[in-house]
């Protein structure tokens, strides 16, 4: 009997990724690694699809970043085109159970593997029909954007109310300090800067480090220093300004030794100098979440510093871009940032990071870097 003949079954939502034996049988390696692949962090969900008999005939996997307002579709694994669009289908309203404190999804992600899982022509169709539709192609970068690599994917998006229509072109930083760097990028490119090349990587990559050399204070990217840089391209009308809460030189914490610390110091100064030369605005005070995105949603993009450890479980300062805001179900503001760190060890790709939304109470929860706490933005004006 064939698995489009069955009409009576069940999906049912399992907690962490689990593909039965049953459908692990002719898959390569590198696919069931998908599913193996350490999640926890990212809440890993099984849906099964079980017949009348037992039999399981079909399994999805979903993931996404705690605090966060996504889920993405990692992979699914079928024994017919209606078992795998029955699984599309539930996966796409895939949601924390009551009582769990994850967000509520505003959108879900379909990942699609180019190399061990591309689709179908009418699995395309499928994807469509159910409110899907492809992302634009991120910029070649890290290897998931890249055309050929082997670790190519694709992003499908099924946004469950509003879209978001100012979303940057996505580029993944390919080195581990160039967040500030690349966040200003994607912002000047969407502005018209068209400075990435659509099929030129290492063009790519030279702008990426040479943009970077000029912000840095070795290896950290501070809020003024990111802005004069920005504002020295000379894409914006108007100048950029930063928001910082502190008065005393930052992202100095890694740094025990004075000489180190003392060359950072003068690399803020320096850039404190340029700033005040260039007239550019910069207020010391602690701006509010709900200010950034009366911000965004007035057409503004910013820059955000923000801490990792909540997203990724990893205790780094770092830059992401708030690019534009929807709402959620209950009418709450969800910033979408275009965050260009990937996390490669624990499953992610450019999916889950080019359209990242984060409810206002996450994005107060992140923002917010050093002991005692400070909060740094630049704010590109409309």
């Amino acid at each position: 009997m064939n698995a489009d003949d069955h009409t009576s079954h069940s999906i049912e939502t399992r907690i962490g990724a689990e593909l039965p034996s049953s459908l692990r049988a002719g898959l390569p390696q590198a696919r069931l690694a998908l599913w193996e692949v350490e999640r926890e962090l990212w809440a890993p969900r099984t849906l099964l699809w079980t017949d009348a008999d037992g039999s399981v005939l079909g399994a999805a996997l979903t993931a996404g970043r705690p605090f966060t307002a996504y889920r993405k579709i990692v992979d699914v694994v079928a024994a017919s085109e209606q078992v795998w669009r029955e699984l599309v289908d539930a996966a796409r309203f895939d949601a924390p159970p009551v009582g769990e404190t994850r967000p509520q999804p505003v959108v879900v992600h379909f990942e699609e593997q180019r190399a061990l899982a591309p689709l179908t022509d009418g699995q395309r169709e499928t994807l469509s029909a159910l409110g899907f539709t492809a992302a634009p192609k991120p910029v070649p970068s890290v290897p998931s954007t890249r055309t050929g690599d082997a670790a190519e994917v694709v992003a499908w998006s099924h946004w469950l109310g509003e879209r978001p229509s100012r979303l940057a072109p996505y580029y993944g930083q390919t080195t581990e300090v160039t967040c500030g760097a690349v966040s200003s990028l994607m912002a000047l490119e969407s502005r018209g800067r068209n400075g990435f090349s659509p099929s030129d990587l290492s063009a790519n990559r030279t702008a990426e480090i040479s943009f970077w050399r000029r912000i840095t204070n070795l290896p950290a990217c501070e809020p003024v220093g990111l802005a004069v840089e920005t504002a020295e391209t000379g894409v914006l009308p108007e100048l950029p300004r930063v928001v910082l809460s502190t008065t005393e030189p930052v992202l100095l914490e890694e740094f025990e030794n004075d000489a180190d610390r003392v060359l950072r110091i003068d690399l803020q100064h320096q850039a404190l100098r340029r700033a005040e030369e260039l007239g550019l605005p910069i207020e010391r005070r602690w701006i509010e979440v709900e200010e950034i995105a009366r911000l965004v949603r007035d057409g503004a993009q910013v820059l955000l510093l923000i801490d990792l450890t909540e997203l990724i479980a990893d205790p780094t300062p770092h830059w992401v871009l708030a690019a534009d805001i929807v709402h959620d179900s209950d009418d709450n503001d969800v910033i979408i940032l275009s965050d260009p760190w990937i996390h490669y060890p624990n499953g992610e790709t450019w999916v889950d990071t080019y359209a990242l939304p984060l409810p206002l109470p996450s994005v107060d929860r992140v923002t917010r870097w050093g002991a005692p706490a400070y909060r740094g933005v630049v704010v590109l004006p409309a």
